[in-house]
């Protein structure tokens, strides 16, 4: 009997439900496990079996690892991180058992936003202006010297949360303590610094975009580009995404993210890679995280491209990843919208009674008696709405995905206005 598995973190999350048939395509007849806090998560019940633990408490993850190890003879064959808060724990499995996967310095050079703008600016790549900052006074002192507006964000966090931009003098102390607070809202689940921060230069940006980069030793390829779409400033909230981009053959950006990278060492798996395009043409990195892009951003590859990336991802953890095709071609238009109520208790949601062909999943989180609140984060989202249009290309000023998600948003809950 093969006593190893393949163990997934981060892949019972939603809006990443395609893992586990990557997983399973990749796995070669291996039992593919997940972890979770509890057995009230019903996505576990899509996995092979499950190790009860926090995934984003490294030093658990491996704990809980050993005590399966103690009660089955099993160990992991490879440890496959989903997202960011859960990269620390993979690598430190990874180190432990000696697998395939990105050590522990280059998830710190990921997961470290002043660490990463520092190998990336000594690696000659295009970076906004940046410093590290800990207190008020330090941050007053960094504007005056930068100029405004800037943006500042928590050092290790993720999902835009506490990412906020600064435009006037007079906003300085109430946009950092909002910062501050977006980090204690987390309450530690995150495992992240609470007093480290960084402060970047605004780029006005034509365009925000990211890019799938996968990864197998020196191999970097860049597979997708994606068009990101924004929620109003000062927040930099993701309300929606659509592939192919108007930038997919922008061979500029593509090289700038294998690059990328390359500089931060990751050598394994998928890697999440952000940047901003200004007026003129100039590319700008964001930032980088060795882990797949969440948002549905993977299942849009799939649909654009035929391919499964969590496949690939898993794959290259296996050290079984073979090169790609020389070129990619689309199928079609895929996008991904973000539901959004407005602000009110919500009383009641009534579902449509059917969907048209484009709209290929529609899911809604709210529940009745949720507070909608302002859209400050991911956490304020109210739900999702996927799109796929065949033999459809790619579309300067599109924007029908939101739209769409909007009428749907006006139709679906019925609020209580506070």
């Amino acid at each position: 009997m093969n006593n190893t598995y393949i163990l997934i973190l981060g892949g019972e999350f939603a809006l990443r439900e395609r893992v586990l048939a990557g997983a399973l395509r990749a796995s070669g007849g291996m039992r593919v496990l997940t972890m979770a806090k509890n057995r009230t998560t019903p996505t576990i019940k899509f996995f092979d079996g499950f190790i009860p633990g926090d995934v984003a408490d490294a030093e658990a993850v491996l704990s809980a690892v050993q005590a399966h190890q103690q009660e089955t003879g099993e160990t992991p064959a490879a440890v496959i991180p989903m997202n960011d808060f859960t990269v620390r724990a993979a690598s430190l499995l990874t180190e432990h058992y000696q697998l395939h996967g990105n050590d522990c310095q280059t998830i710190t050079n990921c997961r470290d936003k002043f660490v990463m703008k520092q190998i990336l600016q000594a690696a000659g790549l295009p970076v906004p202006r940046f410093a590290a900052f800990r207190t008020l006074n330090e941050l007053k002192n960094l504007i005056a010297e930068f100029g405004l507006p800037v943006v500042i964000k928590p050092r290790e966090l993720a999902g835009s949360l506490g990412v906020l931009k600064i435009t006037h003098e007079q906003e300085i102390e109430e946009v950092f303590a909002r910062c501050v607070t977006d980090v204690i809202s987390l309450n530690g689940e995150s495992f992240a610094p609470e007093d480290l921060f960084q402060v970047e230069e605004y780029i006005p940006a034509w365009q925000e975009v990211s890019v799938e980069v996968i990864n197998q030793g020196d191999y970097h390829r860049a597979m997708a580009v994606t068009d990101k779409y924004l929620g109003e400033e000062p927040n930099f909230v993701e309300v929606g995404h659509s592939m192919p981009s108007l930038h997919s053959d922008n061979q500029q950006l593509r090289d700038i993210a294998e690059r990328a990278c390359h500089a931060l060492g990751i050598r394994y798996g998928v890697a999440h890679f952000e940047a901003r395009i200004t007026p003129a043409g100039e590319i700008k990195i964001i930032e980088v995280g060795a882990r797949t892009g969440g948002d549905t951003i993977m299942d849009l590859v799939e649909r654009t491209y035929g391919i499964n990336p969590y496949e690939l991802h898993v794959l290259s953890h296996l050290n079984k990843l073979k090169p790609l095709p020389d070129t990619l071609e689309p199928r079609g238009l895929s996008a991904v919208a973000f539901i959004k109520a407005d602000v009110g208790v919500i009383e009641k949601i009534t579902l449509p009674a059917s969907l048209p062909d484009h709209v290929v999943n529609m899911q809604v989180t709210a529940k009745p008696l949720d507070l909608s609140k302002k859209l400050v984060s991911w956490k304020t989202r109210e739900g999702s709405v996927e799109y796929f249009w065949p033999q459809r290309a790619a579309e300067q000023g599109f924007d029908e995905h939101l739209t769409i998600a909007d009428q749907y948003a006006r139709s679906l809950f019925t609020l209580r206005q506070i």
